[in-house]
């Protein structure tokens, strides 16, 4: 599943690619590769051409793959974000695998977690000495993410030390997400916290998404992963913080 979530991760960030390159890319052998377009056909996330594939034009990247994607620039962003947690502070946690990981490294005696992502309820629900308030309202589909207005009002109605955002994509003006669906929801975490920070891996500086969800002049700082380029980090408003990755074994 790894290498599948991979290619369609490499047709969204490039385009078309040829069986041949994605064969080397991988290296495994192109019947190999033409097996993975084919199963990843069967569940409309790419159109088969002559020689290669192209992504088809969705929503988002299915939740499983992108479980599966990034995962050591995840946990790095993840430890690097809960360090900077203090003990006994209110935070708020979105929904994803990255604010996923920032939870898996929270190690503190005392904190309150907001979040309305199922997964990360249950894994603050793990913790003793963690206390848990978790927002309702609809699953999102396919997803762990409640939303819809039920959220907002919940949410209206508490207010939080530190927020800590995910995105789909990192521009240069600002945090973008590919649907509406939770646009409503984003907004008002935000506006009930006294501090933000967004967590976002390297691969999401430079995509493309179609709805602008915040200014990033509302964060006190991102955090990332060594993997960006310095340059492009430099070039924003705010600090982009690069938590080194460990190299895989």
């Amino acid at each position: 599943m790894s290498r599948q979530a991979e290619i369609v991760d490499v047709l969204k960030d490039e385009g078309f690619q040829s069986v041949r390159d994605l064969a080397l890319r991988f290296d495994v052998t192109p019947a190999t590769i033409r097996r993975d377009l084919t199963q990843l056909e069967a569940m409309d996330l790419l159109r088969r051409t002559h020689g290669g594939a192209t992504l088809v034009k969705q929503a988002e990247t299915p939740n499983h793959f992108k479980e599966a994607l990034h995962l050591p620039e995840k946990a790095a962003i993840g430890k690097a974000m809960a360090e900077r947690v203090l003990d006994g502070q209110t935070i708020l946690l979105d929904t994803g695998t990255t604010t996923l990981e920032v939870a898996r490294h929270l190690k503190h005696e005392r904190v309150t977690v907001v979040t309305s992502d199922l997964r990360i309820g249950l894994e603050i629900a793990r913790r003793r000495s963690a206390h848990l308030v978790f927002i309702g309202g609809e699953l999102l589909p396919d997803s762990y993410a409640m939303w819809g207005p039920t959220s907002v009002q919940q949410l209206a109605n508490l207010r939080v030390d530190v927020a800590i955002m995910g995105c789909d994509t990192v521009a240069e003006d600002g945090l973008h997400h590919s649907t509406s669906y939770e646009v409503e929801v984003k907004r008002q975490m935000l506006s009930i916290a006294r501090e933000a920070f967004f967590v976002a891996d390297s691969s999401k500086f430079g995509r493309e998404a179609l709805f602008k969800v915040f200014d990033l002049t509302a964060f006190t700082a991102g955090i990332t992963d060594s993997m960006l380029d310095a340059l492009r980090a430099s070039r924003f408003d705010i600090p982009i913080i690069q938590a080194p990755v460990h190299p895989r074994v």
